[in-house]
């Protein structure tokens, strides 16, 4: 017997994270919950407000549909046009089908957080493989605003 659950959540931020010039307060999406046969699946669907090409509305009505056409016992379409949806369901049904690592694979990566060449000089005194993560956009617009 197939039984899905969404939880929906609204959690706070204070990270001063900006999206388009707005600065993002909170998130709010739904956890995917799949059970089948004893075995359970999760996934996470929360489209970015002024990022996210859905609304959080196109995002939720799209999940349930998909999710009780999977219950009725058609095959989880999980390629919706809905990058959130497409997301979400993707990974609850690779978790609930035991297609995902059970150890995670965790590395540090040093942020960027001005010039990207200044990153290079410290990627190279660090062992091993180099990475970084990069905040597209963000120097470029420090840069212009001091023009």
């Amino acid at each position: 017997m197939r039984k899905a659950n969404i939880y929906h959540y609204q959690l706070p931020m204070d990270s001063g994270v900006v999206l388009r010039d707005k600065k993002l307060t909170q998130r709010e999406g739904w956890i995917v919950e799949l059970v089948e046969d004893n075995k359970t699946g999760l996934g996470e669907v929360a489209p970015l407000p002024g990022f996210s090409i859905e609304t959080l509305d196109q995002a939720f009505t799209e999940t349930v549909s998909r999710l009780s056409k999977w219950v009725e016992g058609e095959a989880l379409d999980s390629h919706s046009s809905l990058p959130s949806v497409a997301w979400g369901l993707s990974m609850a049904e690779y978790e609930l089908q035991g297609l995902l690592r059970e150890e995670g694979f965790y590395q540090v990566a040093p942020l960027c957080s001005g010039d990207p060449d200044d990153l290079l000089p410290a990627l190279s005194q660090l062992p091993g493989e180099k990475i970084a993560k990069i905040k597209v956009g963000l120097y470029e617009l420090s840069a212009m605003a001091s023009w």
